[in-house]
């Protein structure tokens, strides 16, 4: 892949996830406001149980798909891969998911501290099933470098979920609406991707034959799931245990908002780890070390002036987004943002450990993430609430970054652009002091000076001379090209 159709990709899937967000954003005000903190503290753990419990059955194989075939082009290889793990997983999710449904009681009375959750819980495990098919059935796009059509699943995803859930919410369902409509459009896109795969490949019944080979790699990554579980998402539970389910419910829309900086690094990561291990395998290491240090530099000129930003915003958002019930949880949305900066510097550096295939050393610093992230919220929730809980989420991931980057030095010499980095943390100071200026009161007001602020960042960085020439003319093409990807994208 040449680097010109690397940013293509990358600017093509960061205008998708433009439209995600926006997506979402519309998605919050839409469930917190129908189903209050209460409801809504319930989803967010059904949501938070789907993604511990789910590693059980994926057992890390999406990552084998990605890693082994990236550089495969015999098609029997392929078919074989492609089947053997869709049919393992969905075996594997169904019983998961059949015992998920027999213990919702004791995990309704112990995990959620009411039991009348039990039965959104059975509703919902079906959840598991659907989230082992869907990233097998979609990294086969990321695979094969089919950007366009992931992009379309994912926009379809987020859409259709916002259509059904408004759908299902208006008829007075509920929660239970709410599931059902998560199930329909996840099923619906599981069920595209497996039909386009079988027009491109053709069909057939698996033997198995590679699949020792790939548990052998995965299997070490399904702790790595498990345990990054506990540093990003146990602290629900730890909230719920010490303050309640409400509390859950007004941490949870917090962190939604503020982990948005961690989906800036979706548009490179989706297309890097791929090209890496191409590239590893080819012993082309010096653009191993030109993808990753550029990755990066990108990520930080895009994710600094992020966190400042949903800062500035952050009581503004919650206020409109949501109810007042919610409001208390904006100190939450600084710290989440940045660490959703950490996390997106950690899956960059994550790359080195999967490609050189050292994946017990990724186990290992998610265990030291993990246990240090429970003690500190153990330590914290109590004393300062739901802030806490956001500070250990930043800590872990900041020992975690540290961590990663120490790592990756020892197989590749990496560059950081410090002085590019410091002159982006200024222009996004005074962005920062330009948008808490405004009184923001409604959604056009948040887009308006969203919109201003960007500029100002950019000005800021062009009189600190924080681009070069080559960035400049890409930045022109891309601005451009904004228009022309959402006529393509949306059909206008």
């Amino acid at each position: 892949m040449s680097y010109q159709k690397f940013a293509r990709d990358v600017g093509f899937i960061g205008t998708v996830q433009v439209l995600t967000s926006l997506g979402n954003f519309f998605l919050l005000p839409i469930i917190t406001k129908s189903l209050g903190a209460y409801y809504y503290g319930i989803w967010a753990q059904i949501n938070i149980t789907a993604s511990l419990i789910t590693p059980f059955a994926l057992m890390g194989l999406s990552m084998a798909l990605v890693r082994f075939l990236s550089s495969e082009t015999e098609i029997n290889k392929i078919r074989e891969a492609v089947y053997s793990i869709l049919f393992f997983v969905t075996m594997s999710g169904l019983l998961v998911s059949f015992l998920l449904y027999m213990f919702a009681e004791p995990l309704a009375a112990f995990g959620f501290k009411d039991s009348g959750a039990a039965y959104f819980i059975q509703a919902g495990s079906l959840l598991i099933l659907l989230n082992v098919l869907e990233p097998v059935s979609l990294y086969y796009f990321r695979v094969f470098k089919q950007i366009r059509k992931f992009s379309y699943l994912t926009l379809f995803e987020v859409f259709g979920k916002l259509l059904f859930t408004i759908v299902l919410l208006k008829m007075g369902y509920g929660l239970l609406g709410l599931i059902a409509a998560t199930l329909l459009v996840q099923s619906a896109i599981v069920l595209i991707a497996f039909l386009t795969i079988v027009s491109q490949i053709g069909f057939v019944i698996p033997k198995f034959i590679y699949i020792r080979e790939y548990l052998q790699f995965s299997l070490p990554l399904t702790p790595n799931a498990l345990i990054r579980w506990v540093t990003e998402s146990s602290d629900r539970y730890l909230v719920t245990f010490f303050l309640g389910l409400k509390s859950v419910g007004v941490y949870s829309a917090a962190c939604s908002i503020g982990s948005l900086t961690q989906f800036l690094v979706s548009p490179l990561q989706l297309i890097l780890l791929p090209e890496l291990a191409k590239l590893f395998d080819e012993n082309k290491i010096d653009k191993v070390i030109i993808y990753m240090s550029y990755s990066l530099r990108y990520f930080l000129l895009i994710s600094i002036p992020a966190v400042f930003g949903l800062s500035a915003l952050a009581k503004p958002l919650l206020g409109i987004f949501t109810t007042e019930d919610f409001i208390s949880g904006w100190l939450v949305i600084p710290v989440i943002a940045f660490s959703g900066l950490m996390a997106g510097v950690v899956q960059i550096f994550i790359n080195t450990l999967l490609i050189v295939k050292k994946t017990k050393a990724q186990t290992y610093i998610n265990i030291a993430a993990a246990v240090s992230n429970v003690l500190i919220n153990l330590l914290l929730i109590p004393s300062i609430g739901i802030v806490g809980a956001a500070l250990s989420t930043l800590l872990s991931y900041f020992f975690m970054a540290v961590l990663c980057i120490h790592m990756s030095l020892k197989y590749f010499k990496h560059e950081f652009y410090f002085y590019d980095i410091a002159k982006s943390i200024l222009s996004s100071l005074t962005m920062y002091l330009f948008i808490s200026y405004f009184d923001i009161s409604n959604i056009d007001m948040i887009f308006e000076v969203t919109g201003i602020g960007v500029l100002v960042y950019l000005f800021g960085m062009l009189l600190l001379g924080g681009f070069n020439d080559f960035e400049l003319s890409l930045i022109k093409k891309y601005l451009f090209g904004i228009k022309k990807n959402l006529v393509k994208i949306i059909g206008v």
